[in-house]
């Protein structure tokens, strides 16, 4: 049947699951809006675009598909988001209206529009921009080729676990797409099986020899849905698992076989003298990135060693080329290796305070805050954390699959807030506990007023240590403070939510109580910490960094 380029363009949307669309509006755009209102997908308003790909980014992580909706030129902040997306593998749809391409042939200077770059067509200076952070396009000039051009860039984003980017002129939202065009599902990709039996015959040989194996397993497998294959190949050998940062909870870290969070130097000794007892890596899914290998001091010179990754598979120095990680891991599920290991090992889950007893009175510090946070979840929590302590000192915090949000690897000061919204839309049943430092906050603090207007209701903890705490032990200076909001005060302004300032172990365990208690509305939590109060993680790593900053050692 006959339809519009902008409903074909919602209806995939919707088909693979997208119930929400994050934006502004602007008026380039404002005709793909008005569709969306009359659509079954719903749009939520944020004070910002970068705000609504940082919304749009947490949805797609836990839906598989996020979408921001954009106007030309202005929106273009944006951008911050999409990088992210991009080095953190999330599968982030933005779409831009832009002026029509009838309103572009009588005039090309018109508003928002930036004229660095111009076709027949349109401005194309934001699609330049765009493609260094995204792995396919598309403008829809053409209602005769719009819908190939849709499916296309929607496959490529589904595919690559990546953003992409659709641009759409106002003129063309409401025409025609020709009736004989069909969607046809794309084939999936496959790997060489020649290759693919070989690299697991090879990897089989290699458990056979080995006695003491661990996991490393990162975010790839979380974006791929390899978090069962995977369990299912550590069950049947029981091989023990540690993650990455950015991909924690890659599987529960309640079950036996979870040994937490692997950062190199930064993660608990434990953790460290396991990971350096093993024979055998099999490192899958993990970007060996500075922040995940604890500034390149993840010891990984076992004497075996597998490299799975999105890009390539390496098992010692063999490479194996056309292998996708995908059938990598899912062979791995149903291969047969010997007996299982018995090798010992520390449980993530043995590291649970037996309980959390505040000392009344008593000033609270970083380090107990995260003890009285671990006090009150349960597997249907869902952590959501900014850059900084907030993120360090999670990375210790014992929870359950897919419960963890963080932008571990692009470090980008401000997505706790705004991932707190779109990880609660994507997942409604379950109390979103956000957890951010005052830097990061009063960035995009502004993003609670959607909490108000959508119902939502997360728990916001708010880290105070009166600046830039991450930056304090890199090298400090009058430039990491910042101007002290009256915090609680917030929800006035935003007409809902309640304000609660603690100061005392006994203050941040009542006010948690309370939160944790009562559903309908959010809780924003004031825990007010000294400037120097870091957790032990986050000064290791300034220890690590400083030397890099101050030029004492190479990064």
């Amino acid at each position: 049947m006959a339809t519009s380029v902008g409903k074909y363009l919602l209806d995939r949307l919707h088909h693979f699951g997208v119930n929400h669309i994050f934006g502004v509006p602007g008026d380039y755009v404002l005709r793909l809006d008005k569709m969306i209102e009359q659509h079954q997908i719903h749009f939520i308003n944020t004070t910002r675009e970068s705000t609504a790909g940082y919304a749009a980014d947490a949805y797609a992580r836990l839906k598989g598909l996020g979408v921001a909706c954009i106007t030309y030129g202005v929106g273009i902040n944006i951008t911050n988001a999409m990088a992210q997306a991009y080095v953190e593998s999330s599968p982030l749809i933005v779409i831009s209206g832009t002026a029509g391409t009838d309103e572009f042939a009588k005039c090309q200077t018109r508003h928002h529009l930036i004229n660095k770059s111009i076709s027949v067509h349109c401005d194309t200076t934001q699609l330049e921009i765009f493609k260094q952070l995204t792995v396919d396009q598309a403008v829809l000039h053409d209602p005769e080729t719009a819908a190939a051009e849709i499916d296309r860039v929607i496959d490529s984003c589904l595919f690559h676990k990546k953003p992409v980017y659709i641009e759409i002129p106002r003129n063309i939202v409401p025409q025609t797409i020709p009736s004989h065009h069909a969607w046809k599902k794309k084939e999936p990709a496959k790997s060489d099986q020649e290759s693919l039996s070989e690299a697991l015959e090879e990897t089989r040989k290699i458990l056979q020899k080995c006695k003491r194996p661990m996991i490393w397993a990162g975010h790839e497998l979380l974006r791929d849905g390899l978090s069962q294959a995977l369990l299912q190949f550590a069950e049947k050998h029981h091989i023990p698992v540690v993650s990455s940062l950015l991909g924690k909870t890659v599987i529960s870290e309640y079950h036996p076989l979870s040994v937490g969070v692997y950062q190199g130097g930064m993660s608990p000794k434990e953790v460290c003298d396991f990971v350096e007892s093993c024979d055998c890596a099999l490192i899958l899914g993990v970007v060996l990135d500075d922040l995940d290998t604890g500034i390149f001091t993840a010891k990984i010179d076992q004497e075996h060693r597998v490299v799975a990754t999105s890009k390539a598979l390496n098992i010692g120095h063999h490479h194996f080329h056309e292998v996708l990680l995908k059938d990598y891991v899912e062979g791995l599920s149903k291969l047969d290796v010997k007996t299982p290991f018995s090798h010992p090992f520390p449980q993530s889950r043995s590291r649970i305070p037996q309980t959390f007893h505040p000392v009344v009175g008593k000033a609270t510090t970083t380090k107990r805050l995260f003890e009285c946070i671990q006090k009150y979840l349960r597997p249907e929590h869902l952590i959501v954390a900014d850059v900084g302590d907030c993120l360090f000192g999670a990375a210790d915090l014992v929870l359950d699959y897919n419960s963890f949000l963080a932008c571990a690897y692009f470090a980008s000061l401000g997505f706790g807030v705004p991932g707190a919204i779109g990880a609660q839309i994507a997942s409604p049943d379950r109390r979103v506990v956000c957890i951010v430092g005052d830097g990061a906050f009063q960035m995009t603090a502004t993003e609670l007023s959607a909490a108000v207007r959508y119902h939502l209701d997360p728990i916001v903890i708010l880290l105070n240590n009166h600046g830039y705490g991450t930056e304090r032990p890199l090298l400090e200076g009058t430039y990491n403070d910042i101007q002290d909001w009256n915090y609680t005060e917030l929800p006035s302004v935003f007409g809902g939510g309640y304000g609660i300032k603690v100061t005392t172990e006994d203050g941040l365990d009542k006010a948690l109580s309370e939160a944790f208690s009562q559903r309908g509305t959010f809780y924003l939590i004031e825990v007010d910490l000294g400037k120097t109060d870091f957790s032990p993680a986050l000064r290791r790593l300034g220890e690590l960094l400083g030397q890099v900053v101050n030029g004492k050692k190479e990064g």
